[in-house]
């Protein structure tokens, strides 16, 4: 149970402990952010312990910035951690938090998934891959019915002196929009609380749609741009909202989204626009749109030994030595190799091609994206060029003597699994 030691979660905690004795533990996240919150939380713990309810106290760190959200960020987190296997964490939010925070959300323009607001029970998977239930018993209940819960199992609670700060939107809108609201429509906690169970009914079909719609046009990393094309505006845009998304906590604002669709999908097929956002590029290339970190691995100059059973890493992945039908005597391998990234003009003979091809050329027939031609680099040894290294595998300069059994330089098997949902120019 996360319970601030306020009257909505601390009765909540004592009603659980009631109803389940010994099925019960109460967590309380210090965000120390006020000076009495170590006070408050030792306070706590004593009620806990008179109570012979298990309490575990939390201290947390939040980050500069936004303080309504940050406070929120690190105090699920902390939550999450503490959570043990067949545990679920109990919230106590109600009828009215959850009125304010779709009205909150309505005027920031969300969606309708912003607009679902908080579900009674819920499943959220997060980013380490562990699954974890959350639960909200009270979310249809008043704060008038709360307010007679908690004056007969626990009249005494923290009094937060934060909840009449009206700086903060929510108690902003709590004391000064609310009554107002209330006086012309009492019964509006009730009626925006069955506006968020519709919203969350139209999420789920929503939802479906959304796969439909992922699974036709691409992964998590790259969609297809003439699929996409197929897709009314609406779904293109919902379905960019996510894929852009992805792990992150919070989707793009509307005007990223619409970035990105009108600006990758309508450029010229060899433009190459970028869109960036929360370390995050968005990029087009050929019939693509590309989902990249916004820093990317280049080619460096380096000097190297590279023995026989050595794995190197590099910006095009982990090679490793292999023995082929074909290739570099043994003694190759023996000597120092210099890699050089790409300066422009280089020229190697190309298999089945007469001559010397720029290579240039040769990365831009190969359908490379511009931004893996940045991690190409150059095997040399004794200034005799060997190859080169390309998200697509080693290129061999033909000019090079061969001898059967002789030994390449191949992609290992987990680089080639992480490049698997690639489109197939980049296998």
């Amino acid at each position: 149970m996360a319970c601030s030691g306020g009257r909505d979660s601390l009765s909540l905690a004592c009603a659980l402990h009631l109803l389940c004795p010994g099925r019960v533990r109460v967590a309380h996240i210090n965000h120390q952010l006020q000076a009495p919150s170590t006070q408050w939380a030792n306070w706590l713990a004593v009620q806990c312990q008179q109570w012979q309810l298990p309490c575990i106290i939390q201290p947390v760190a939040v980050a500069a910035g936004n303080l309504e959200a940050e406070a929120r960020k690190v105090r699920y987190q902390a939550l999450f951690k503490l959570l043990q296997n067949n545990e679920i964490l109990v919230l106590g939010h109600h009828q009215q938090d959850q009125a304010e925070t779709l009205f909150l959300r309505m005027l920031s323009g969300s969606g309708v998934k912003g607009l679902s607001a908080m579900k009674t029970s819920e499943q959220r998977q997060l980013e380490s891959g562990q699954s974890v239930v959350l639960w909200r018993p009270l979310l249809a209940c008043s704060r008038q019915h709360i307010t007679e819960l908690a004056a007969l199992i626990c009249p005494d609670y923290i009094d937060d002196p934060a909840n009449d700060q009206d700086n903060f939107d929510r108690v902003f809108l709590r004391q000064q929009v609310w009554p107002l609201l209330k006086s012309r429509w009492p019964a509006m906690d009730s009626t925006l609380n069955r506006t968020a169970v519709l919203m969350q009914d139209s999420q789920e079909i929503l939802q479906e749609v959304l796969m439909q719609d992922w699974l036709q046009c691409g992964d998590h990393n790259v969609l297809n741009i003439h699929a996409l094309e197929r897709l009314s505006q609406p779904r293109q845009r919902l379905l960019l909202l996510r894929w852009m998304q992805g792990a992150e906590q919070y989707a793009p604002a509307f005007h990223l989204v619409e970035e990105v669709r009108q600006t990758l999908l309508n450029a010229r097929q060899d433009a190459t626009p970028k869109v960036e956002w929360q370390g995050w590029q968005f990029r087009r290339y050929q019939h693509q749109i590309y989902r990249l970190p916004q820093q990317l691995p280049k080619a460096q100059d380096l000097q190297v030994q590279w023995p026989c059973r050595q794995v190197l890493e590099l910006p095009t992945g982990q090679w490793q030595w292999q023995q082929q039908e074909l290739g570099f005597p043994t003694q190759v391998m023996e000597q120092p190799f210099l890699l050089q990234a790409r300066r422009g003009g280089e020229v190697m003979h190309v298999q089945g091609r007469a001559g010397h091809w720029p290579l240039k050329k040769c990365l831009q027939e190969a359908k490379i994206p511009p931004w893996q031609r940045e991690q190409v680099q150059l095997l040399y040894a004794k200034d005799q060029l060997l190859g080169v290294f390309t998200a697509q595998g080693f290129w061999l300069n033909q000019q090079q003597p061969l001898v059967k059994g002789g030994w390449l330089p191949i992609l290992t098997p987990s680089t080639i699994n992480l490049k698997q949902d690639a489109p197939q120019h980049e296998k």
